[in-house]
């Protein structure tokens, strides 16, 4: 998790107006598969009867199915009172990506910034190739 940049403290205090917005996307498939399945293929009808059970959903990027955490009417499941409920193993790749601004605090508005290589373009063609879908 070295990889990513996170300040938990400047996330904790905004208290998530980026997961209310919505939840982020798991980036890397071999991370994804290996946290949650063990094994390094699955298919699209496989997740999308099992990630349910997991508080999870397969989002479609412009046709490309991307593993997410499901959404409610306040964002991200996962999100309370004091923050994100999950362990930071289990949290999507754009979640720990995201890269807290202190203007975030200080407007009110979501000034966090997010780096390309986990941008939802990014993401969308690394799980196209990952299915192997036509462009």
């Amino acid at each position: 998790m070295d990889e990513f940049a996170s300040d938990p403290q400047i996330c904790r205090q905004c208290r998530g107006l980026c997961c209310q917005g919505h939840p982020g996307a798991w980036a890397d498939p071999g991370r994804f598969l290996a946290r949650f399945f063990a094994r390094d293929q699955v298919d699209i009808a496989f997740l999308r009867s099992t990630l349910p059970f997991l508080g999870m959903e397969l989002r479609d990027l412009a046709g490309v199915p991307v593993p997410a955490p499901r959404s409610g009417p306040w964002g991200c499941i996962h999100l309370g009172k004091d923050g994100c409920k999950l362990p930071t193993t289990d949290r999507p790749d754009q979640c720990l990506a995201l890269v807290p601004e202190i203007d975030t605090l200080m407007e009110g508005e979501i000034r966090c910034t997010m780096p390309a290589a986990y941008g939802t373009g990014t993401i969308r063609e690394t799980w196209r190739q990952f299915w192997a879908l036509e462009s």
